[in-house]
């Protein structure tokens, strides 16, 4: 045994660290503790080095507390001791090559950079999408998720895995089994990959265990028909986190709520983790190991907003500690609405279910008048395949505290509801979800609800353009719209969108099959900006100067095609914002609020 030691103190405890020889001549990095020795590197690494011929100083203890240390190959490790993995010096991402600068030019690659010499290798080209590529923990395989156009993800993404070589190279690579719109590809602390795809109608959990090839479902009695597994465009999407061989933690989402739940591998059992009160509305990207007994979750609940929870699953009832809140301001949930979970039987064709979440106004210092009913403002989420949530958003609170009741729906085309009602938009978009909006607003009057004639529509993106198409479909329906960065014209929108989404449009607008010779009138149906005269209601229109994803002029030529006619009409510039208008929300919301205390409040005072 070779006595090298080298020490890094904690704040509570020291930790020593030494280099003991094995019986095959690998050297290994040991831990002395109170208790035990413990091996902290993997046997097939050896921490040695030929500087010199003779080496030496093979690792040292850097200031975040992981280990650095040299290979027998001479190469350079990261070891994190805590979490028994090698760290390689390699990173994978995905590289976007902009060099012929048109959709259908853009190269995408999955590539490997050295952290320590800034090298970078391409090891997978030819597709046109990448996502998600990653090392197992023990470094030695690579997943990744790739598709093709004219395909989607949701139904074409393929799992991708091969074997990492020490020379940066990669070998046997192949798709992992039946994963056809693959999602979220997650490797376990014990080599098991674990990834989701729908099966019987709803997305559900695989898992390939190291060695097979083959994946096995994860069924789970009573979350058959939930969602687990976020379809989203961005990359890093972390829904479920695996903690164990035997654990795993996941938000399951039924209609658009989600539970945060503790699933036992072993025995195909579940747990809720926390009342939809503190967690029924999680990050895209919200949850990571820490242990195999804990971990970190981003999410909010109908009455707790944005946080990060560290949570404990080590003991019988299970722990949830708030780390950090999104505001730093605290509020009594006694002041808070609370949303409704609500389901519309449409009175129109196609016969369907519309969901969403309703917040009725609630404002203890206040009470309206007897006999009253409050306006409604319908929220149309982005995507148009998102979804909204029912945790708690103090935008919505801002109004209902005002006196307005609030719904945000989740229109046909929707995520978090089972591949039927998502892929029922398809060939329908701007007409299903528009109709749906017209629905919902009826059915909330005719239940005596809210105000006759005080029902206003907003939303962004495409919910903007659910906004344009429910007002200029169904003039009559409601008494003003808010529309923010949506889309006017659509075929325009096909043709200068980016890579990712350019063949996105014309399946969500146009069914299938159809005839090359009627594709540019179902555009030109499509497009609000060439039905102005539909518009027979007050529309305000905010949009940022540098949104690449609508631009601009989509707002502007909208605008001057209502006020050619003598309609009424408004345009907020928000100079300098993109897409989101992340740096323009007080300004946005101060116009809304102008906006409906104009149009649904004062023109209908009794």
């Amino acid at each position: 045994m070779q006595n090298i030691l080298t020490y890094w103190l904690k704040r509570q405890s020291g930790r020593a660290f030494y280099l003991e020889t094995k019986e095959t001549g690998n050297r290994c990095i040991v831990e002395i503790s109170k208790s035990e020795l413990k091996d902290r590197l993997p046997p097939e690494y050896s921490a040695s080095n030929t500087v010199y011929e003779y080496g030496g100083a093979a690792f040292d203890v850097m200031s975040d507390g992981r280990l650095m240390f040299s290979n027998k190959d001479n190469t350079v490790h990261v070891l994190d001791p805590d979490r028994e993995e090698v760290l390689s010096a390699w990173v994978l991402a995905v590289e976007e090559d902009h060099e012929h600068d048109t959709p259908d030019q853009v190269k995408n690659y999955v590539v490997a950079i050295n952290g320590d010499t800034g090298t970078v290798k391409r090891i997978a080209s030819g597709a046109d999408f990448y996502y998600t590529p990653q090392f197992s923990p023990d470094g030695t395989k690579v997943a990744w998720l790739e598709w093709n156009h004219p395909y989607l993800p949701f139904n074409a993404a393929k799992l991708v895995w091969c074997d990492w070589l020490s020379n940066a190279e990669v070998d046997n690579v192949q798709a992992l089994g039946d994963s056809e719109g693959a999602v979220e590809p997650r490797w376990g602390p014990d080599g098991t990959l674990y990834y989701g795809r729908e099966i019987n109608g709803y997305r559900q959990l695989f898992r390939t265990n190291p060695g097979k090839d083959t994946p096995s479902w994860i069924r789970l009695e009573g979350l058959e028909n939930a969602e687990l597994g976020q379809i989203l465009w961005w990359q890093g999407s972390q829904t479920y986190c695996p903690l164990s061989k035997k654990h795993l933690i996941a938000a399951a989402v039924t209609h658009g709520a989600a539970k945060l739940v503790l699933i036992d591998l072993q025995e195909f059992s579940w747990s809720q983790l926390a009342e939809p009160t503190t967690l029924s509305d999680m990050a895209f990207d919200a949850m990571a190991r820490l242990s195999n007994y804990s971990a970190l979750v981003i999410g909010s609940g109908t009455v707790t907003s944005q946080t990060l929870f560290r949570i404990h699953v080590d003991e019988k009832s299970p722990r949830i500690e708030a780390i950090r809140k999104s505001s730093d301001e605290e509020f009594d949930p006694a002041l808070y609405s609370r949303p409704e979970v609500v389901c519309v039987s449409s009175k129109g064709a196609p016969s369907r279910d519309i969901y969403g979440f309703l917040w009725m106004p609630h404002n203890p210092q206040f009470r309206a008048p007897e006999g009253t009913l409050p306006p409604l403002i319908i929220f149309a989420h982005g995507g148009p395949t998102g979804c909204a949530g029912p945790g708690l958003k103090l935008r919505t609170q801002f109004f209902t505290s005002r006196g307005y009741a609030f719904f945000y729906i989740n229109y046909t085309g929707s995520t978090g509801h089972g591949r039927d009602y998502r892929e029922s938009l398809f060939g329908n978009w701007g007409i299903t979800d528009a109709d749906d909006a017209v629905e919902c607003a009826e059915y909330f009057v005719s239940q005596g609800r809210v105000k006759q004639g005080s029902v206003g529509i907003t939303g962004r993106s495409a919910g903007g353009y659910e906004v344009l198409q429910a007002m200029t479909r169904h003039p009559k329906t409601f008494t003003s719209g808010l529309c923010v960065c949506g889309v006017s014209n659509v075929k325009e929108l096909g043709e200068s969108t980016h890579k990712l989404e350019s063949k996105y449009i014309a399946a969500l607008a146009i069914p299938q099959g159809t005839p090359e010779d009627l594709i540019d009138s179902i555009y030109y149906e499509r497009s609000p900006i060439f039905h102005v005269s539909q518009i027979e209601k007050p529309l305000m229109l905010i949009h940022g100067t540098r949104d690449t994803v609508v631009p601009i002029e989509q707002a502007r030529a909208l605008a001057r095609a209502i006020e050619d006619r003598g309609g009424d009409v408004e345009l907020i510039e928000a100079e300098g914002q993109g897409h989101t208008l992340d740096g323009s929300a007080k300004m946005w919301l101060e116009h809304e609020e102008r906006w409906w205390g104009k149009t649904l409040v004062k023109e209908n005072a009794d």
